[in-house]
């Protein structure tokens, strides 16, 4: 099944307009654009499960830092968390949002080239590091 056409996100879904979808969707996909996030999650969607020590150890990165990565993911419904004994799991939530994912990089594989060169978010990410240097200051 393709992607859904205009006449169907109209008939099914909110209008575009609609400002808490925005903010919503903003949201999201702003959970996604960490680095560490991503990470994690795409390490999860190769996975049944796993645990914050597992992630930890296969990112290279602390596991206080995948803690709290992992607690944005799960606000934003992006992964959840199933208690096995004395361990948290976590996964993907749900089929959907793997068929988010896996549809992103099959369009990040076809667009690569494009998607780098992309000059506006290349000057927002330069703005973001700034602003995070002279918070740090």
């Amino acid at each position: 099944m393709g992607f859904p056409n205009a006449y169907y996100l109209k008939v099914h879904y909110l209008p575009v307009e609609s400002e808490p979808l925005i903010s919503e969707l903003e949201s999201f996909f702003a959970a996604l654009a960490d680095k560490t996030r991503l990470q994690i999650t795409l390490f999860l969607l190769s996975k049944e499960g796993a645990t914050v020590q597992e992630i930890s150890e296969s990112l290279g990165k602390s596991q206080s830092l995948i803690s709290h990565h992992l607690a944005c993911l799960r606000n934003c419904g992006v992964v959840r968390v199933e208690k096995r004994g004395k361990f948290s799991y976590y996964s993907v939530t749900g089929e959907q949002v793997a068929q988010i994912l896996r549809r992103a990089v099959e369009h990040v594989r076809s667009y690569s080239s494009s998607i780098l060169s992309c000059e506006v978010v290349k000057e927002e990410r330069v703005e973001e590091r700034k602003q995070v240097l002279n918070k740090s200051l």
